[in-house]
């Protein structure tokens, strides 16, 4: 760009950033510049991981328990009717499918361990596509074949504690209200992994008819619908909007049922993931102010090196505002150098973790058995503006001060 086209504060401002003949920045300079680089990092890794975690466990969870269940309000042994009624309330709401289950608490047992666990009966038409994803071993179990199979699936954690596989037998006890004692054997189709220890735990698949048997080969009731909303819908919202229409089912029908989110269900886990949000605001504000508090150190050093040069500014006839501009740009110049290398090592470790997961964690104490890493590219970008944008701002005061020295103090002792 030719030079009279370029305002006057703005190639003074190049000029004291230049490096000619391989001279180094000051060390302030540098100070300013890696402590913008690393705050900026910090902030996009943070970002990164408290999405990662929410979208991660959302994801998982919502796979195998769905957005929104639909049961009974008492604690009924014959479970609830399916009913055209209450499906017909799904009609205009931001639901993506549904889905009817037969549920029912027993334990895995050998002649070495106990494993509590829930048998969740399926039909054909639930989707299965998160189980097929989360798939480690085997395959998916036979549903609504003819003759009904007794496949299986479990989680590979529970595999481990029965020391089972794929094509193993296992028996299962249930207890009735009553204190009848059922028992079952099913074959190990496969077994799955969700890396969400509470889910993984809790679930092993079937076909609904081996559920129904355990009551009494009832087929006409089920434990409830499960219910996947579009993204973005507000799953409370929808649980609270439906709860109302099911109040009036309630009336006309004599049957009480609820909707309940997973937030509600899992409020202990999404209550933790609140308090991600808490520590990423904490984090945030603190690699902020360490940013500007170097940032602001560096440049009232840079104003006091160049008393000379400003006073000579001064005496040709520069007006303040110039001055303060010429001090905002030379921070700008700093600011954007660590903006680069902060974005570019940011970027870079959260990428690697995302596709490679490097960084494992404790599943029984965090859920997770990796840090998740996503790629918020849009929360980067606000990150990144944000960060340049409160930079300059705070970067006024110390700016300001530039305006403030005299030609007549600075080029009287020289």
């Amino acid at each position: 760009m030719p030079k009279e086209l370029i305002k006057t504060e703005f190639y003074i401002a190049r000029r004291l950033s230049s490096r000619r003949d391989g001279a180094k920045a000051g060390v302030m300079e540098r100070v300013a510049t890696i402590a913008t680089a690393v705050s900026l990092a910090v902030v996009i890794i943070t970002l990164s991981v408290v999405v990662g975690f929410k979208e991660e466990l959302n994801s998982k969870i919502s796979g195998t328990v769905s957005d929104v269940v639909i049961t009974e309000s008492t604690l009924s042994r014959e479970g609830l009717k399916r009913s055209d009624a209450i499906e017909s309330l799904f009609e205009n709401k931001p639901i993506e499918r549904y889905s009817v289950y037969r549920a029912k608490e027993g334990v895995f047992k050998n002649d070495d361990n106990i494993v509590g666990i829930m048998l969740k009966g399926v039909d054909s038409l639930y989707v299965l596509d998160f189980y097929r994803d989360c798939l480690t071993a085997g395959e998916l179990p036979r549903l609504n074949g003819v003759p009904r199979s007794k496949d299986i699936l479990i989680s590979e954690r529970t595999a481990r504690k029965m020391d089972v596989g794929v094509g193993d037998r296992v028996e299962m006890v249930f207890i009735d209200a009553d204190g009848t004692v059922l028992r079952d054997r099913f074959e190990v189709s496969g077994t799955y992994s969700t890396g969400v220890d509470n889910v993984d735990n809790a679930f092993a698949l079937t076909d609904i008819r081996n559920v129904a048997r355990l009551y009494e080969g009832d087929n006409e009731r089920i434990s409830g619908y499960e219910v996947w909303l579009k993204d973005g819908a507000n799953r409370r919202a929808v649980a609270e909007e439906l709860n109302d229409e099911l109040l009036a089912y309630y009336l006309e029908g004599g049957v009480l049922t609820d909707a309940t989110a997973i937030d509600d269900i899992y409020a202990d886990v999404f209550s933790w993931l609140a308090t991600h949000d808490v520590n990423a605001v904490v984090i945030v504000v603190i690699m902020i102010v360490v940013a500007l508090l170097n940032m602001t150190t560096a440049l009232l050093i840079i104003v006091f090196e160049r008393k000379r040069m400003i006073g000579e500014l001064r005496a040709i006839g520069m007006k303040r505002r110039s001055i303060v501009e010429v001090f905002l740009f030379r921070a700008l110049f700093i600011v954007g150098r660590g903006v680069v290398w902060g974005a570019v090592l940011g970027i870079a470790i959260t990428v690697v973790q995302h596709y490679y997961h490097l960084m494992p964690l404790p599943a029984e104490d965090y859920m997770l058995d990796a840090v998740p890493a996503s790629l918020t590219w849009g929360w980067w970008a606000i990150a990144i503006v944000a960060t340049i944008l409160i930079t300059l701002i705070v970067m006024l005061l110390p700016a300001s001060f530039s305006a403030r020295i005299s030609p007549s103090e600075t080029m009287r002792y020289e």
